[in-house]
């Protein structure tokens, strides 16, 4: 069995989210295109959470993003709708979702009613800022190539993302930061 890693981009306007701190309510994040997948890298894996393997100077999962705090396409693909309706995709029964809270997986509620909950599959949650992406990916080509005994960069996917990450931040008005999970 493989393991997949769903990421997404996110942003946010500095001085909009610094007014929305100051009136008390959280920072939005807009999403950026929608979910990337660059790869099954399990070196790649191992260094940004821990996943498929781990080295001594890999970083460990920081954990799920409250929904309210993450952008829409993120936030649609982390969690499931909770819908009697079958045919509706990306959705469960509030009997699944109850069975799936039991193993952990939180119901997020909406006036008092289960709205969402946690998708079961997904699993080492994390996140990682411009910065720490660039160091992820030093230390992925320093372990790489001592893997493949050869001069091994990271790949175009991978690189494709820091650079949008970059560009977003470039003006100095925005603040990057990619969002990602892995699946089996």
């Amino acid at each position: 069995m493989g393991a997949d890693i769903h990421m997404y981009i996110e942003y946010k306007n500095k001085k909009h989210s610094a007014e929305d701190i100051k009136n008390g309510r959280k920072a939005y994040w807009y999403g950026f295109g929608d979910r990337i997948n660059p790869g099954r890298n399990y070196t790649m894996f191992a260094v940004l959470a821990g996943v498929r393997g781990s080295y001594k100077d890999s970083f460990e999962p920081k954990g799920k993003i409250e929904m309210d705090e993450m952008g829409w396409g993120s936030r649609g693909d982390a969690y499931l709708y909770i819908s009697e309706d079958k045919n509706l995709e990306n959705s469960c029964t509030l009997e699944q979702a109850q069975r799936w809270s039991q193993y952990g997986r939180k119901i997020v509620e909406r006036d008092g009613k289960p709205v969402w909950v946690e998708h079961p599959d997904w699993h080492s949650h994390s996140w990682m800022t411009t910065k720490e992406l660039q160091k992820a990916y030093k230390i992925y080509e320093k372990h790489a190539s001592k893997e493949w005994d050869d001069d091994i960069r990271v790949g175009v996917e991978y690189r494709a993302i820091l650079a949008a990450m970059k560009e977003i931040e470039s003006c100095g008005e925005y603040e990057a930061r990619v969002v990602f999970w892995f699946d089996n």
